[in-house]
């Protein structure tokens, strides 16, 4: 009878036990679903929140009367095959297409591994929607030739026309986009041109470097505006120059290197490829369906291939109505510069210069570029015109700037000479001249001579107290100046003007 009755106590403990665990899980099943409903909300981690606000920098936008068109959100990052065969010579596009990266270093498309078969029927497609002409233009017949050919007179004509193309090389910053054999293309936006020469027509050249946009309308390049007569030195320079040329086989090359080559080349020449599509048709009907199998429309605009996905097509400029627009967008600014978060990191962020620089000091550097940053970092010269400047620095007054900047503090503020003695004390007591230059001075930070015709005085002072405020990742040093510091520095930086 014992026996009996511990039974049945042990077995209600084993079912009150099942209940409780029972109990358990579904309530711990039923907050855990209700979580969401009850828990407040995560909160980020305040270290985070101090990183974004670091690193993506100030929000205090004005808005715009327009959407910013941002050249590095085109919808292809390659250009129009339209008329590419008027572009490059055909053997050049054989090679191009077979191996880009062996064509021009930098190149960011892929080898498609097809067969010499594949090649020839792509050309063909491509030559079949290419205009049936190109505008052509009248060269010298001397320039035509091979330098050996040439005589004395053509010589001298061509080497002054390569002489002036080079200035206007340097004065168009190009180097700054392009490199050239590896050397330069800081901003990372342009091919190698190390041997452009022997790839293009001289005609499409003239064309390009005249109005990029007219053939491929996404373009990072600007359009310079360059008269004919610096136009046809470009070009020269770029089809005459041997830095535009593939470099000539070293004779003394060790017979290490001769053999590795002679390897690599029999390598490349035994590499059998068989065709990747065999389909019925002409030659370029088969191009179109190899263009199409290897979804080359992804990154290239190509007549009569059909979209994979919607392509956001950005506006002409006869859909842009502001004219701050147009020259935006015609001079490409923000391949360099970033405003509102958009465009490149290359050079200064606009997004608060209206309220950093005065106004006549911007529509003369939009309009002649002056050395202010350091080493690559120089605007080029974009030959506008002194209504163009005048609508930039207009602009750049009215919307690009920051309510947090004071300016009327030292609006109608005149340097003092005793504050400005005391100000050149603490800029030496910095160490300032360090990256700065005055009279002397480093070469790290902008150039400082004319420094108070170029910034406001409002701005300076802003400047001085927060050097982190507007450029967070700014090698300047955070001095903690006192109000009183800043103040005598900024009237020695105001005085600091061209004695004109």
């Amino acid at each position: 009878m014992k026996l009996k009755v511990n039974k049945m106590i042990n077995k209600k403990k084993i079912n009150y036990t099942s209940i409780i665990v029972v109990i358990c899980v579904v309530l711990g099943f039923v907050l855990a679903c209700e979580q969401p409903g009850i828990a407040q909300s995560l909160e980020p981690d305040p270290l985070f929140l101090e990183l974004e606000s670091i690193y993506r920098g100030d929000k205090d936008y004005k808005q715009l009367p327009f959407d910013l068109e941002d050249p590095y959100k085109r919808s292809k990052n390659g250009p129009t095959l339209k008329n590419v065969v008027h572009k490059a010579n055909k053997e050049w596009i054989k090679k191009w297409i077979d191996n880009p990266s062996a064509m021009i270093p930098n190149a960011r498309m892929p080898r498609l591994m097809l067969s010499p078969e594949d090649i020839e029927a792509v050309i063909a497609y491509l030559e079949s929607i290419a205009d049936s002409s190109f505008p052509k233009q009248e060269w010298e017949a001397g320039l035509l030739k091979p330098e050996d050919d040439m005589t004395d007179e053509e010589y001298e004509l061509m080497d002054e026309l390569v002489s002036g193309g080079k200035g206007v090389w340097g004065r168009a910053r190009c180097n700054i986009c392009h490199p050239v054999k590896g050397k330069g293309g800081a901003v990372g936006v342009g091919p190698d041109l190390g041997a452009v020469a022997n790839k293009v027509n001289r005609d499409w050249l003239y064309q390009w470097i005249k109005e990029p946009r007219g053939y491929f309308h996404e373009t990072q390049m600007s359009r310079y505006r360059l008269d004919e007569g610096d136009l046809r030195k470009l070009v020269e320079y770029l089809m005459q120059d041997w830095d535009f040329k593939p470099e000539e086989a070293d004779e003394d090359a060790s017979e290490e290197e001769e053999v590795a080559a002679s390897e690599v080349s029999e390598s490349v020449e035994t590499l059998d490829v068989e065709p990747s599509i065999n389909i019925e048709g002409t030659l370029a009907e088969r191009g179109k369906k190899i263009i199409e199998f290897n979804r080359c429309f992804v990154c290239h605009e190509i007549e009569g291939v059909s979209e994979l996905l919607p392509v956001k097509n950005q506006k002409s400029e006869s859909e842009t109505n502001n004219e701050f627009e147009k020259l935006l967008n015609d001079v490409r600014c923000m391949t360099c510069h970033n405003i509102q978060g958009h465009g490149g990191l290359f050079a200064p962020e606009l997004t608060h210069e209206g309220s950093k620089l005065k106004g006549e000091w911007i529509k003369g550097f939009i309009e002649t570029p002056d050395i202010i940053r350091p080493l690559l970092k120089q605007m080029p010269k974009f030959n506008l015109t002194s209504d163009e400047a005048q609508t930039g620095a207009d602009f750049v007054e009215e919307y690009f700037v920051s309510d947090e900047i004071d300016l009327d503090s030292f609006a109608n503020v005149e340097p003092t000479e005793e504050q400005i003695n005391k100000g050149k004390e603490i800029y030496a007591a910095k160490g300032c001249k360090t990256c700065h230059t005055i009279q002397v001075g480093g070469i790290v930070g902008p150039n400082m001579k004319r420094v108070g015709d170029r910034m406001e005085n409002g701005f300076i002072f802003f400047h001085l107290k927060d050097p982190h405020h507007e450029t967070p990742d700014s090698v300047e040093p955070d001095y903690k100046l006192t109000d009183e510091e800043a103040t005598a520095l900024t009237h020695y930086l105001m005085s600091c003007k061209d004695k004109k």
